[in-house]
């Protein structure tokens, strides 16, 4: 096997003749460039060239466009596609309305013509690292839970192990009575400082943001990392007072980091959605989660940088009938009204039956156990 089949290969696809010449002249030094006019071209290459790691490709073209190129590299049911790393070329007269459209389609990093050889190489080093640490962490079944868990960028949990904890935290507070709140984090306008800064920079902000993340974290709370900027934390055995000034904390705190970028200093805001749920019987953890995202989104919509708060546990017990007006209700005979409060009234007994039960003799105690044992049972079913 010769010195350049050994070579890692890219592809790189330009309508251009210069634009390419000038790509496999200055990467070809370290790596096997195949050159493609158009997106067609390139499709058909990807298809039978498996070898290709790295794709960096031209917006405008003809037959078919960098759009729908990266179109057909993402929504491939091929892993090796949906993994692949594909840097966007643009040109000057390609705005930041573009560069997000192609971020939002999965492009993974952008490089502007025209572009000098140091940029370039570097572009493609960093993915082509990133893309050799990816497939050595899958080449054991070990490496592979520690991935599905772990956020391999800020050192978080991941979305998945945050949704099962989260489940597995819903069912204890179900039935032990317990509470929990839920916390969202955007950082504000990151596409725009993805594209005008490139991914380094921007990976570097996800970085500092988890490490920040985690040093506030409790040791019996979960944060993690559930999107390209969005954070979550689930806060256990807390109140929405605690909460709400850890947040502001994690607010503050991030305002302070300093990022620099050239000659320039740059600081970063978020928006944050904390979210005090009702917890019933009938509670679904996912949707709970979805609540918690339109807190953020309020947040996010009135200018970021600021928290937006909400406690259904309060707006509960609000609609709740206490045991004093259930009572009353009960001596006048209007006992048909309270059937819709079972589960609130059942509520509201449990931590009297425990009271009562710790402070009486041992049979009554006794007694008073197995009522709040088959109480717990009952609102259960």
């Amino acid at each position: 096997m010769s010195e350049e089949t050994n070579k890692i290969r890219i592809l790189a696809v330009d309508d251009s003749k210069v634009m390419r010449k000038a790509m496999s002249k200055v990467l070809g030094q370290d790596y096997d460039v195949i050159e493609a006019e158009h997106g067609e071209d390139a499709w058909t290459i990807l298809l039978h060239e498996r070898e290709i790691q790295i794709v960096f490709t031209d917006l405008s073209m003809p037959y078919l466009d960098g759009f729908g190129l990266l179109k057909r590299i993402r929504e491939s049911e091929d892993e090796h596609f949906q993994n692949m790393p594909v840097i966007i070329i643009t040109g000057k007269e390609d705005d930041d309305e573009t560069k997000q459209q192609a971020l939002d389609a999965g492009a993974s990093d952008f490089i502007t013509k025209p572009f000098d050889s140091v940029q370039l190489r570097a572009r493609a080093q960093t993915h082509i690292n990133l893309e050799t640490t990816s497939k050595k962490l899958a080449q054991t079944e070990d490496k592979l839970e520690k991935q599905s868990a772990i956020d391999e960028l800020t050192g978080l949990n991941s979305q998945n192990y945050f949704q099962k904890m989260g489940e597995e935290t819903l069912s204890h507070a179900v039935r032990h009575n317990g509470q929990f709140i839920l916390l969202r984090l955007d950082i504000d306008d990151f596409n725009r400082i993805f594209i005008a800064n490139g991914k380094q920079f921007a990976d570097n902000i996800l970085n500092k943001v988890g490490v920040l993340l985690a040093q506030l974290c409790r040791k019996e709370d979960t944060a993690a990392r559930i999107g390209l900027a969005k954070f979550a934390m689930l806060c256990r055995d807390t109140d929405l007072e605690s909460s709400s000034q850890l947040a502001e904390r994690i607010r503050k705190e991030i305002n302070a980091i300093e990022f620099k970028y050239g000659e320039n200093i740059f600081r970063i805001t978020v928006s944050i959605g904390l979210l005090e749920p009702k917890i019933d019987q009938g509670s679904v953890f996912s949707d709970m989660f979805s609540e918690t995202e339109k807190y953020m989104q309020k947040a996010s919509k009135e200018g970021g940088n600021q928290i937006a708060i909400k406690s259904l546990r309060k707006e509960s017990f609000k609609k709740q009938i206490s045991i004093s007006t259930a009572l009353k209700l009960i001596q006048q005979d209007h006992t048909e009204y309270l059937k819709n409060h079972v589960t609130s009234l059942t509520q509201q007994l449990l931590p009297l039956l425990d009271f009562l039960a710790g402070n009486t003799d041992s049979e009554i105690s006794d007694q008073l156990a197995a009522i709040k044992k088959q109480l717990e049972k009952n609102s259960r079913h």
